[in-house]
């Protein structure tokens, strides 16, 4: 009995941790990949790569990334934020858009991207 207490509890907590790794897009954004980006060892950023299926241009993202390690463990959470200007143009519908953060995540090998809020360029905002 006590086995099968054990399987479960570690069943759902697999389970859990599945879903909290995926890139989570939203209102017609889509999140290709994330990676990190290591200097000797250290997590020093990450890249990711947005694709807008929308059928309006995004000029504005807002989004959360969580970060872990190769055990599955979280190991932080940061902002992150993307906006079109003067020579950065909105990404129209069907492009793709890459962006680079910097951070610091110590121990971190992996990202993992939540889209929390978009602007669009006809003035609308999904949240």
């Amino acid at each position: 009995m006590k086995n099968i207490i054990y399987a479960v509890v570690i069943a759902f907590s697999s389970m859990h941790f599945l879903e909290a790794q995926n890139h989570k897009g939203k209102c017609g954004l889509e999140i290709v990949k994330a990676y990190t980006q290591e200097a000797f060892g250290k997590n020093i950023g990450y890249y990711v790569e947005f694709k807008n299926n929308a059928a309006v241009a995004i000029d504005a993202i807002e989004w959360k990334a969580k970060f872990y390690d190769n055990f599955g463990v979280l190991k932080g959470e940061r902002d992150g934020n993307w906006s079109s200007g003067n020579f950065i143009q909105p990404i129209k519908p069907g492009e793709t858009a890459k962006d680079l953060e910097t951070n610091w995540v110590d121990k971190a090998t992996k990202v993992f991207i939540t889209i929390k809020k978009l602007h669009f360029t006809d003035g609308r905002t999904c949240n």
